[in-house]
């Protein structure tokens, strides 16, 4: 698949499939791989559209200002739609890429049928850290030299974490030797100054807010993003920790499907493969 020219950088993308079309945004530290179980099972069903932002995998460089770095990603996907000849989408965003999607839907409202926001989080009024104190700066700050060690570092907790959940196992294995230290240092900077406003309840298009059980954080942002959105709704997935749709993505998978055709974006009678 090909990287294409948008706004003053390339993105690497891949189209899968063919129907109503459904774009995949990944979170923090990772890249378009993120949704490999969800290419496979959509791409039957539906056009999947996955993606690296830019700063992340096979795309360009985050060559703006930090304050500019997510509005300038949500330029970067608004062009890529237009390239694509997509004008209206449901948006899937997993951990700050579901912060990125709000943003974007924010931002344009009239291209997107619908949100999904997968193990979430949100700053501002409802966020994880609240007011930032002196030592937590510092921790922050000390946290991103662990960018800089070599992956292998990591292994064993990871291994660890996820002994029950091979698939997401060797997906985030992969994602850790394929990481951009410098790039992502710039972007965690700017996930910092995003802040998700009550006001974003102006949002009318249907939500879904997704989470794994075992995530007890990621499950009580999900439940005040449902009480912001007007129009969202929530699942629970059962044993799964984050990200809960690589740790169970058939359930998942019948999760997605089942909100599209309620909300009538998805009909039984298209292709199934």
């Amino acid at each position: 698949m090909p990287n294409i020219e948008v706004n003053g950088t390339t993105l690497y993308y891949e189209t899968h499939g063919s129907g109503v079309p459904i774009v995949f945004i990944h979170g923090h530290l990772s890249s378009h791989h993120m949704f490999e179980p969800q290419v496979e099972y959509f791409s039957k069903r539906a056009k999947v559209i996955v993606l690296d932002l830019r700063g992340y995998g096979n795309s360009g460089k985050l060559n703006v200002e930090v304050e500019e770095i997510v509005k300038t990603q949500c330029e970067d996907l608004n062009e890529l739609m237009d390239k694509l000849d997509i004008p209206k989408v449901t948006l899937v965003g997993c951990s700050s890429g579901s912060l990125l999607v709000q943003k974007f839907a924010a931002s344009y409202p009239d291209r997107v049928n619908a949100l999904v926001l997968v193990d979430s989080y949100f700053y501002g009024p409802c966020g994880p850290f609240g007011t930032k104190s002196s030592l937590w700066k510092i921790l922050e700050a000390c946290s991103w030299l662990s960018y800089y060690l070599p992956a292998e570092f990591f292994l064993r907790s990871l291994r660890v974490t996820y002994h029950r959940w091979i698939p997401a196992y060797s997906i985030l294995r992969n994602e850790l030797f394929h990481k951009r230290p410098t790039e992502s240092i710039k972007q965690r900077m700017a996930l910092l100054k995003v802040h998700t406003d009550p006001g974003s309840t102006r949002l009318k298009m249907p939500i879904l807010c997704v989470a794994g059980r075992q995530s007890e954080w990621f499950v009580n942002q999900m439940n005040k993003a449902v009480e912001w959105f007007s129009c969202a709704q929530k699942a629970v997935i059962e044993d799964a920790i984050y990200p809960s749709h690589l740790c169970q993505p058939i359930e998942f998978n019948r999760i997605l499907l089942n909100f599209l055709i309620d909300q009538r974006i998805y009909r039984m009678e298209q292709p199934s493969g």
